[in-house]
């Protein structure tokens, strides 16, 4: 007996559709939520801090040459500069003195908008990456059943033909 193929042409049906619907809703949905979460787990930097960022950015070589500078001098640059920071950074201990470090040279090439940036194209990778699953997961459901159909479809005509070799 001639075995069956499964069906490979398209079968325009509801339930492939509404698996389609699905699987673009719940991309939706749970890059959103993602998204959200990452929101309220890192929060936008407080105006004073992105002041400061603006600070480093703006003034790079004088905040890069001061970091490095020895104590004495560094002393003088800063009541010398009478900028905030400066006088901040001497008086600092050595905790803060790498906080600041850290944001100095992260500081480099920042935009206020940043964030908002970033969290917009995380929002686009994830949705991207959670679509991408699912349309996966769809064509495995859609394979299955297009198999599960030929299997039946090669069930149905064996008992057929089991009939009709009884009545002969």
């Amino acid at each position: 007996m001639k075995d069956i193929e499964p069906i490979t042409q398209e079968i325009e049906d509801k339930k492939e559709k509404w698996i389609s619907r699905i699987s673009l809703w719940v991309s939706i949905v749970l890059t959103t939520l993602v998204v959200f979460w990452y929101y309220k787990s890192n929060p936008p930097d407080s105006p004073a801090v992105v002041k400061m960022r603006v600070f480093f950015k703006e003034n790079n070589r004088d905040v890069m040459k001061f970091i490095d500078l020895p104590r004495n001098e560094m002393i003088a640059f800063a009541y010398k500069k009478k900028h905030p920071f400066y006088v901040k950074f001497v008086k600092a201990n050595e905790v803060e003195k790498a906080d600041l470090r850290a944001l100095i040279h992260i500081s480099t090439d920042y935009t206020p908008y940043q964030y908002w940036f970033n969290l917009f194209f995380a929002w686009i990778i994830f949705f991207t990456t959670f679509w991408f699953i699912g349309l996966m997961a769809e064509a495995c459901i859609i394979l299955m059943r297009r198999n599960s159909e030929a299997r039946i479809k090669k069930y149905k005509l064996e008992q057929e033909q089991a009939e009709v070799e009884k009545k002969f």
